[in-house]
């Protein structure tokens, strides 16, 4: 299962590997503040890379995420933080773009 926080790619029949990616995805969905905080929390774990490619890199991952036509697996997921989560990220891939 901790293998799947890799790919977030579970298969159709995996309730377990379903539950497991959307819970690890859940920040994704949370408040504007608590997000901040996650982005923060994410550079500052990055902190060794120099900012232009930090900026490019986490700028590809949010895209990728974006791209998905679905973030979450499960119905009660989806509806709690699909589109807060969506907002979040092109909020934060705008701010990247800005900087």
């Amino acid at each position: 299962l901790v293998r799947l926080t890799e790919t977030h790619a579970p298969d159709d029949d995996d309730r377990n590997g379903h539950v497991l990616c959307d819970a690890d995805l859940a920040v994704l969905g949370s408040d504007p503040e608590r997000y901040a905080a996650y982005t923060a929390a994410v550079r500052e774990e990055y902190a060794f890379v120099p900012e232009e490619f930090y900026r490019a890199g986490r700028a590809e991952v949010l895209r990728g995420l974006l791209d998905l036509p679905t973030l979450f697996h499960t119905p009660a997921a989806r509806e709690r933080f699909e589109t807060r989560a969506r907002r979040n990220m092109e909020t934060e891939l705008m701010l990247l773009n800005a900087g």
